[in-house]
């Protein structure tokens, strides 16, 4: 066999192999096994997008939340109008509490798609923890309109309502929640403070 022939055969089984192997060693629980996995690819494939992206959810998953952020920077980078690699860097900027990127960020990605459901429910944290609870009881209300049993956006719903002095209204979605997911502990902790007000 022609060498060229052997580099292009090894490299077309290695690389599919490899991404298979971080996925697995993820499912297992296994994060830094999968970047380790990820690390070994050749570097024609680092620079791909969905290496990029792989990347900066492994390095979120693993708590390396400035190394994921420079990650999907560089798979906004390499595909700029694509909504992913923005909605996967939220996650970051809200673990390290960076409210006002993620806010930036966010409106961001519901002027490209208004209606994600990802984007409208960090956007709705992010503005939530930056004291706009209007404005997050927004984002929340058209989440519980179009998921009505998601019990995440309900209680969101509920302790922006809270924030705003609503302790009845509030109460009421926390119940809801209760009812359905007696041990949701947000809810709980919701309803003990609206009884309170």
């Amino acid at each position: 066999m022609m060498w060229w022939l052997w580099i292009a055969l090894a490299w077309s089984t290695e690389v599919p192999e490899l991404y298979q192997r971080s996925y697995e060693q993820e499912a297992a629980g296994a994060v830094s096994s999968a970047l380790d996995a990820l690390e070994q690819m050749p570097a024609s494939e680092r620079s791909a997008y969905t290496w990029q992206l792989r990347q900066g959810w492994l390095l979120y998953l693993d708590g390396r939340y400035d190394r994921a952020l420079e990650a999907y920077d560089r798979a906004i980078a390499a595909e700029p109008a694509a909504v992913e690699p923005k909605l996967g860097k939220l996650l970051p900027l809200l673990a390290l509490r960076r409210w006002v990127d993620a806010e930036k960020l966010g409106q961001q990605v519901l002027k490209a798609d208004p209606r994600s459901y990802l984007g409208r429910s960090r956007t709705a944290w992010a503005l939530y923890s930056l004291g706009r609870y209007a404005e997050a009881e927004a984002l929340y209300r058209a989440l519980v309109a179009d998921y009505p049993s998601d019990v995440e956006m309900r209680s969101g719903l509920g302790w922006a309502l809270l924030s705003q002095g609503k302790g009845a209204k509030a109460a009421a979605l926390f119940e809801a929640v209760l009812r359905v997911a007696p041990r949701h502990q947000m809810a709980g902790m919701g309803l003990e403070q609206a009884r309170q007000n």
